[in-house]
């Protein structure tokens, strides 16, 4: 049976002219991610390779390559869309969907429900850090 932990390598866009706005500098993309999906549940590893890649790993009953790329590509990120890049990426979903199905595992996890367990873990509250009259003052 094969491995239920998948490590895969997630590259980002390293040139400055793309047609969307940019969101993110290009030189805070990997450093960005790596933040963003420590919170992430199902994540077991994350690695800073360079300015442009990171070493993911992650229970695939939990996460899947297509997750990842449609959350950082939601939030702003761009990843890398060299033709050889694409056809890794989707030969990789492909068999990671594939082994999902075979698990019984057909629900794939929304974007926003991610963010939302990371959303739920913070404290919230008043962050302003005036004074009641001052707040209303103003």
């Amino acid at each position: 049976m094969e491995s239920l932990t998948k490590q895969r390598e997630i590259i980002f866009d390293s040139s400055a002219s793309t047609g969307r706005a940019q969101r993110i500098p290009y030189d805070d993309q990997a450093k960005s991610a790596v933040f963003l999906l420590a919170e992430i549940k199902g994540v077991l590893d994350l690695k800073y390779l360079s300015e442009t890649q990171i070493l993911i790993t992650y229970d695939i009953r939990i996460l899947s390559l297509d997750i990842i790329h449609q959350t950082l590509e939601a939030v702003g990120f761009q990843l890398d869309g060299s033709l050889i890049s694409k056809i890794k990426n989707a030969l990789c979903i492909y068999t990671e969907s594939t082994l999902r199905e075979n698990l019984g595992i057909i629900k794939n996890k929304v974007t926003r429900d991610i963010f939302m367990h990371g959303y739920q873990k913070r404290l919230h509250g008043c962050r302003d850090l005036r004074s009641t009259y001052w707040r209303y003052y103003l």
